[in-house]
């Protein structure tokens, strides 16, 4: 995979009429690491693969994407308020997009109505990576190693899933958060994250 990044990396510089020299000038990276990225010796960081996109004017998934055997061309609609609701203490989940299969990632609307940790069920942790943005209200997030954290109309976090993490609405309507996790796959099957 680190070689098929730096074959992409090399490809694209080539296209542009760029010789490492001009990209290391423009990137500030040495011409050293640049020829070990583009020659598979070294594995490109996603600090590294903006840097690298950003002189190179293409999207920074170009370099981090892993290449499918087989190209894919699913999707799946969910229309506004018809996704699947599942209500627990202070909180509302509808489920975005339930059926594509085998997916690696989850996507919520979350209404969040409870005023205290209790009253929304208290601390959750599950695998993965939690990507959160609040559409509307204000939210305190709640972090087991960080100070709780207001999140205010269009602020975004992502944080690992397994610290232990909660979430109390600080506006007097409810707070509503787009809400992503990423999971690991366990034994082949799909697993969803638990919120309850």
């Amino acid at each position: 995979m680190t070689h098929d990044l730096g074959e992409a990396i090399r490809q694209t510089r080539k296209r542009l009429k760029l010789t490492l020299r001009e990209l290391s000038e423009r990137s500030g990276l040495p011409v050293s690491q640049l020829s070990k990225l583009e020659n598979g010796k070294q594995r490109i960081s996603v600090d590294l693969a903006l840097k690298i996109a950003g002189v190179l004017h293409v999207p920074v998934t170009s370099f981090l994407a892993v290449p499918r055997p087989t190209p894919q061309a699913r999707r799946s609609i969910t229309r506004v308020g018809t996704g699947t609701r599942h209500e627990t203490r202070g909180l509302v989940f509808e489920v975005l997009c339930s059926d594509f299969r085998d997916k690696s990632n989850f996507f919520w609307n979350v209404t969040v109505y409870g005023r205290s940790l209790d009253e929304t069920g208290g601390w959750r942790s599950h695998s993965g990576e939690e990507f959160l943005q609040v559409l509307s209200g204000s939210l305190e997030l709640h972090t087991r190693y960080y100070e709780p954290l207001i999140l205010e109309r269009g602020d975004s976090i992502l944080f690992d899933g397994e610290m232990e993490h909660g979430y109390v609405c600080r506006s007097d309507e409810p707070a509503v958060l787009f809400m992503s996790n990423s999971m690991v796959p366990q034994f082949g099957s799909e697993a969803s994250p638990s919120h309850g």
